[in-house]
């Protein structure tokens, strides 16, 4: 897991423990549970020291799941980057070497044009004299 990954996954536990501690907590009120982080209370507790409503969880599990959507999507596009710069050289690495052997043909083809322009010069003085 990336450090990006892990940063997000504390953003989210630090929310859902706010949201937690802030849904349904009375200042005024105290119980056995007071000192406590929810995570000590353990699981088989008669009344949860705080009511936590569906909708803060739910809530709190939807941004985690975005936080991660949107680290899988930005890990997404870094590597869209690296392909597309990966074609780009590819593609300016096979232009350069097509371009080169149509340089070489036109050469070639220049060449042989001066040669047969000669022979043809030469073979008109022939017969001209």
């Amino acid at each position: 897991m990336n450090v990006e990954a892990e940063i997000l996954d504390l953003k989210r536990r630090v929310a859902a423990l706010e949201t937690f501690v802030r849904s349904g907590r009375d200042p005024g009120r105290r119980s056995h549970h007071s000192g406590l982080v929810p995570a000590q209370t353990g699981p088989n507790r008669p009344v949860p020291p705080v009511p936590v409503p569906e909708t803060a969880i739910r809530l709190a599990e939807l941004k985690a799941e975005i936080a991660g959507v949107r680290t899988e999507v930005g890990q997404d596009f870094e590597a869209l980057i690296v392909e597309i710069a990966g074609f780009r050289a590819q593609t300016n690495e096979h232009f350069k070497s097509t371009q080169f052997e149509i340089m070489e043909k036109f050469d070639s083809l220049r060449c042989e044009m001066i040669d047969l322009a000669l022979r043809l010069d030469r073979l008109l003085e022939t017969k001209g004299a």
